[in-house]
C-alpha cells in the first residue's frame, strides 16, 4: 500500500498511537503522521502509508487550519488544560480588546515554542526536561500567521478562535503570547484541526471507519500533489530518468510532479536546466 489516508483524531490519543493502531489494523509496517497533533487535541491527522512517508518533508509544510479554545484568567505549566495552574489572574478579555490582540499576531512572527513540547534539546525532548524539572530555554522561531478569527465567546472566561497558520506553529504558544497581549494569562483549553493542507475534517475517516473499510480509506499518493503543476519528460529520456543520469528541461520553479511514458516518477525540481529528482516515487501508484 502506498498513499494516505485522512485520519480523524480522537480527544487522548498520540499520533503516534494512531500509527500503531493502524498498523495492526493495514498489516503495513512502513506507516507515518504528517506532523503531530497534542494528545488533547483533535482532527485531521494525515497518515502516510509506504512510498507516501517520503513525501513528509515536503507535506509538512503545508497550511494548517484549526478551531482554538482560549481560556483567560489563568495559565498552566503546559499551557493546555492538562496541566498545572501556574498563574492566575482576574483580568478577562472582552471581544474589543481580544479583536485587538488578535490583530497584532497575524504575518509572520516570532514565536517561542512551549516547553512541553516535543523539540529536542541536546538530544532529549524538551518536554522529559520540563517533567524532570529542568528550566528550558527554547529559542524563537519564525512562523506565519495568515488569519486569526474570532468565533464567539463560549464561556465567560473562554473564547473560539479560528487560526490559519504554517507548519510548525505551536497554537498552546499562541494562547500565552495573545494572552499577554491582552494583559492577562492564558492557556489552550481546546483544539480541533479542521484541515492540513488539503486533507479536510469533512473527508476525515475514524478509526472504526477504517477498520471496517482497510484500503478504501486509502488515498492515491498523488492525491495531496493537486496543486502542483505536472512536468512531462520525452519518452526518449525513460531510462536516463530511471537510472538517475542527467535529463535536461525547459527552466521552472519549485517543484513539478515529473512523468516519462505517463509513468509518475515523483516530485523534481530544476537546477541549472537540469531535473533533480528529490522524491523518487516510481512504482508507487
Amino acid at each position: 500500500m502506498n498513499g494516505f489516508i485522512n485520519v480523524l483524531k480522537p480527544v487522548g490519543a498520540t499520533a503516534s498511537d494512531v500509527v500503531v493502531c493502524l498498523k495492526h489494523i493495514l498489516h503495513e509496517k512502513k506507516i507515518g503522521h504528517l506532523g503531530t497533533l497534542d494528545p488533547g487535541a483533535s482532527g485531521v491527522l494525515p497518515i502516510a502509508i509506504g512510498q507516501g512517508t517520503k513525501l513528509f518533508d515536503y507535506l509538512t509544510k503545508k497550511v494548517k487550519y484549526y478551531r482554538a479554545f482560549f481560556t483567560f484568567g489563568k495559565t498552566t505549566d503546559t499551557l493546555d488544560s492538562y496541566g498545572t495552574v501556574v498563574g492566575v489572574s482576574d483580568k478577562i478579555p472582552d471581544n474589543e480588546e481580544l479583536i485587538c490582540a488578535l490583530s497584532r499576531f497575524t504575518g509572520q512572527i516570532s514565536q517561542i515554542p512551549p516547553q512541553y513540547s516535543a523539540i529536542s534539546v541536546g538530544g532529549v525532548r524538551s518536554y522529559k526536561l520540563a517533567r524532570q524539572g529542568a528550566d528550558v530555554e527554547l529559542s524563537a522561531r519564525p512562523v506565519t500567521i495568515y488569519e486569526l478569527k474570532l468565533l464567539s465567546q463560549v464561556s465567560k472566561d473562554a473564547y473560539a478562535v479560528d487560526i490559519r497558520c504554517s507548519g510548525g506553529t505551536y497554537i498552546r504558544s499562541l494562547a500565552r503570547d495573545i494572552a499577554i497581549a491582552c494583559g492577562t494569562v492564558g492557556y489552550m483549553s481546546g483544539l480541533i484541526r479542521l484541515a492540513s493542507g488539503c486533507f479536510d475534517i469533512a473527508d476525515a475517516y475514524t478509526l472504526d471507519e477504517i477498520r471496517e473499510k482497510k484500503s478504501d480509506c486509502l488515498l492515491d499518493i498523488r492525491y495531496p500533489l493537486g496543486d502542483t503543476a505536472d512536468c512531462i519528460v520525452g519518452d526518449e529520456y525513460y531510462e536516463d530518468l530511471d537510472f538517475g543520469r542527467k535529463v535536461r528541461v525547459e527552466p521552472f520553479d519549485g517543484y513539478r510532479k515529473v512523468y516519462c511514458k505517463s509513468i509518475f516518477f515523483g516530485l523534481g525540481r530544476q537546477d541549472k536546466g537540469i531535473l533533480k529528482l528529490d522524491y523518487y516515487l516510481k512504482n508507487a501508484l
